[in-house]
Formats: C-alpha cells, structure tokens, sequence
C-alpha cells in the first residue's frame, strides 16, 4: 500500500502502529494517546494540520537523499518497504518500514529534523520504542535509524532488538487497545486545545480530584515565581561581577556573555502608513485596507483566580 493513501489510513486503523507506540507512552513530541485513539476510533480528521502536513513533505521529500547518503557511508543499498506488515500471532500488533538493507536483515529508518535538541543526548527515547517495535513486529534482528538533522548533518544509529522490552511493548499496546472505546487516556496540553478550541460559555463545579489540581496549580505557578525571581537575582549579580566581559570562568562551568551580530530590519507597518498616506483616493485606501486584513479566530486564555477577595492571585496561559 502506498503510504498516506486511504487505503493505508484505513488499514493502520486495525490495530496498533509504530508512530502509534511513543504517543501511547506518552513521549511522542507530535500526538498523545487520546489522539491516537481517535485516530482509532475514526472520530480524527483525516487531515493534518498545515504544520503536521509540511512535515510530512519535507520528510518524505529529503528520504532519497538520506537514502543516497546511507549508500555512500556504509555501502548498503537500500529497498524502499511499500507494505504494512501485521504479525501472524496477534493481528493488532502492525508496522510500516521506510527502508531495509539489501542483503542484511536491517531495518532502516530514515528521520529528518530541523533542529539537533531531540538528538543532543543521542537516540531519542521516542524513536527508539518505535524502532523496537518494528523489530518486534516485523521479526528484524536490528534497526539502522539515520537522522538528517539541520538538513546536513547526517547522525546514525545501530539498534538491536529487545525481546523484553517489546514484551512490555506489546502489553502496553493491549492495555490501550481494551480500553477502546471508552478510555481513559491520557492527554497532553496541544491534544487538548486541538479538542477544545472554543468554550460554550457554561460554567461546571469542580471535582474533588479537580479542586485538589486547580490548589496545586495556584502554589506551582507561586513558587515558579519564586525561582523565576531568584534566577533574575543570581544572574544580575553574575553579569555584574563580568561587566564588559565575554567570558567567565568557574570551577566545572564557563559563562559566556556575548552580544549577537547587528541585523537589519524593516518596518512594514511605517512603510505602509507613509505609501497610504502619498495616495490621495480615500477610496482606494479602504479597498487596499479591507483587502489585506483577515480575522484571525480567538483563543481560549486560562484563567485561575481567587473568588471573593481584593487580593487576586491571577493566573493566566
């Protein structure tokens, strides 16, 4: 099947996927586990978001030249793996591969990232329970995941197959899958404001599970304070201490203080005040006005605050 295709969307609804596997942890940076069974359960547009669909072509379109890099690095041609593979032994249990290693059992999994932060401590947490999946399911011995990172550095790394850990892989994919469709599953803060974009100005009494978070959240946000204020005070005194300094240097550290190069902007909206104001039709001002303004649909801001009291603590995000 080909990737993306209604076909293949529909099929990944059997059961449970490798990029399913990290939101179902809990430690996917893109989709939560609530996502993740709406997906399931057919409820989730089909869809991305413009951000999610941009990734998706910037991955798909920089593969060959991960897969030409591989070639030319470790001499392995590479065979792109067009099908979705389902375990004999328990039919929930699915995987899709980007690539496999002619002449070697090796699955390889090509990833593309703007940025090297996931990257900086090696082998994310999240690419390596998808990894392991895919051997699981697909009865791999091993996995070569190569990463494109800042579209120029190529990071590479070998996986061997964990049967304890896809065990616990497996366990955990059982788990969620009996608790379709009813739930719970857990959430993450952008899953929840995907959900919930708008508010339909009722108003609910809380819980007690409810009260004891909206409490612990009120002395969370006072002692971030707290540490925010500190953090302003140690850092004062240390730029203090360097003055014009670029470099300070203490036992096991080394602060750097160092001002960035000038960069040049422009100032559009000056720019566009001055070019209306040199046109004299009144008219031709509101049609250019009226035609390069969009409304931009609201945004719901939480609000914690205290009821009854001139002192309000007033939290807002």
């Amino acid at each position: 099947m080909i990737p993306g295709s209604e076909e293949w969307l529909a099929d990944r609804r059997k059961g449970v996927t490798s990029t399913d596997i990290p939101a179902i942890l809990g430690i996917s940076p893109w989709k939560s586990e609530a996502d993740v069974a709406l997906d399931k359960l057919g409820v989730a547009p089909d869809e991305p978001d413009a951000e999610t669909a941009r990734r998706w072509r910037l991955g798909h379109a920089l593969e060959p030249v991960v897969r030409a890099e591989e070639i030319v690095e470790h001499g392995f041609d590479l065979r792109r793996v067009n099908r979705t593979i389902v375990s004999s032994r328990d039919p929930i249990l699915r995987t899709s591969l980007d690539f496999e290693r002619i002449g070697e059992r090796t699955i390889v999994e090509v990833k593309t990232s703007t940025s090297r932060g996931d990257w900086r401590h090696g082998l994310p947490e999240y690419v390596e329970a998808q990894v392991q999946w895919q051997m699981g399911v697909a009865r791999y011995p091993r996995a070569h995941v190569a990463a494109l990172l800042d579209g120029r550095t190529l990071q590479c790394y070998d996986v061997d197959a964990d049967p304890v850990t896809f065990a616990g892989l497996v366990a955990i994919a059982h788990d969620f899958w009996r608790r379709l469709p009813d739930g719970p599953f857990s959430e993450s803060k952008a899953s929840v404001r995907r959900r919930y974009p708008l508010d339909d100005g009722t108003e609910i009494d809380a819980d007690p599970e409810t009260v004891e978070a909206v409490q612990r959240l009120v002395e969370t946000k006072h002692d971030i304070a707290l540490l925010s204020d500190l953090r302003e005070r140690l850092e004062t005194a240390i730029q203090t201490r360097m003055g014009p300094a670029t470099v300070l240097r203490a036992p096991g550290y080394r602060v750097t203080w160092r001002a960035t190069k000038d960069r040049r902007e422009a100032d559009y909206k000056g720019l566009a005040t001055e070019a209306l104001g040199i046109i004299a039709d009144p008219i031709m001002i509101d049609g250019l006005t009226e035609k390069y303004t969009t409304t931009k649909p609201g945004v719901r801001r939480f609000v914690v605050s205290k009821e009854d009291t001139s002192d309000t603590d007033h939290i807002a995000d």
